[in-house]
């Protein structure tokens, strides 16, 4: 693990992916880290915004390049959620759960999220790996200026149960210092399941699959895949087959 992470602060970021993903092009050290106080443009999967109000959260990106092939980067997410659920634990936070494929949530509502995109040039190809965490939504007027489409939905570190700290810069270190060794790992060749642990929320839980042009479907969760994809098994009319799902959305049922 490096001793140090590059880590710079910014007051105000269109988005701390895109300044990695630029920082990647301009070939910075791995593990080179932006923190921004807000966003302006910050965004999550599926091309939604994320709202990321100033003193309200934790709004990162790291700048990763793997060295295992690029067909199994796409694991990388679930690995920082796993991370970021373990730092978070030490802080004393409580009851967070990690959602396949990027959210992390307490009870039924959303703590924060990861997003990992990927850029190339020639041979060489990195990734920024972004992390949005909601610390305080209840001061300096970001609850009261929330978007009204998101309201009742986010919870924050302070509603949840006070954690050792707030702090955007130690919140990050301690998310840095957790994922690093398993991040190595990976490097190493380790499965996805196995750097996860026993971090997924929803095995044995009910799920629909909804995938653009397949019409959806509904299961039980299984697990993990080698490569991070969520194995949910259907229920047919020949079976139960295992199917691995590696994008479109999932839908919980929130009673089982």
């Amino acid at each position: 693990m490096p001793r140090r992470f590059p880590i710079k602060i910014f007051d105000s970021l269109p988005s701390t992916n895109d300044s990695i993903l630029e920082a990647g092009a301009g070939d910075a050290p791995e593990g080179t880290t932006h923190i921004a106080r807000t966003q302006t443009r910050g965004r999550g999967r599926g091309d939604h915004t994320w709202w990321s109000p100033k003193g309200a959260g934790l709004w990162m990106s790291t700048l990763l390049r793997p060295p295992r092939a690029r067909a199994q980067w796409g694991g990388i997410s679930i690995v920082a959620g796993a991370a970021v659920r373990r730092a978070l634990t030490s802080l004393g936070v409580r009851g967070v759960d990690l959602y396949w494929p990027n959210d992390l949530k307490i009870g039924r509502r959303k703590l924060g999220g990861i997003l990992g995109e990927v850029r190339s040039r020639g041979e060489g190809a990195w990734v920024a790996l972004g992390i949005g965490i909601n610390t305080d939504l209840r001061s300096n007027g970001a609850g009261a200026a929330m978007p009204a489409e998101l309201r009742g939905l986010p919870i924050c570190l302070t509603e949840a149960g006070p954690p050792s700290t707030i702090d955007p810069l130690e919140i990050a270190i301690a998310i840095l210092h957790a994922f690093w060794p398993l991040y190595e790992k990976f490097g190493q060749g380790a499965s996805i399941p196995e750097l996860v642990g026993d971090g997924l929320a929803h095995r044995g839980r009910s799920v629909e699959v909804r995938v653009p042009g397949v019409e959806p479907w509904r299961g039980i969760v299984e697990g993990l895949a080698a490569d991070g994809e969520l194995l949910v098994r259907a229920a047919t009319a020949a079976g139960s087959p295992v199917r691995a799902v590696t994008g479109g959305e999932v839908i919980y049922d929130e009673a089982s």
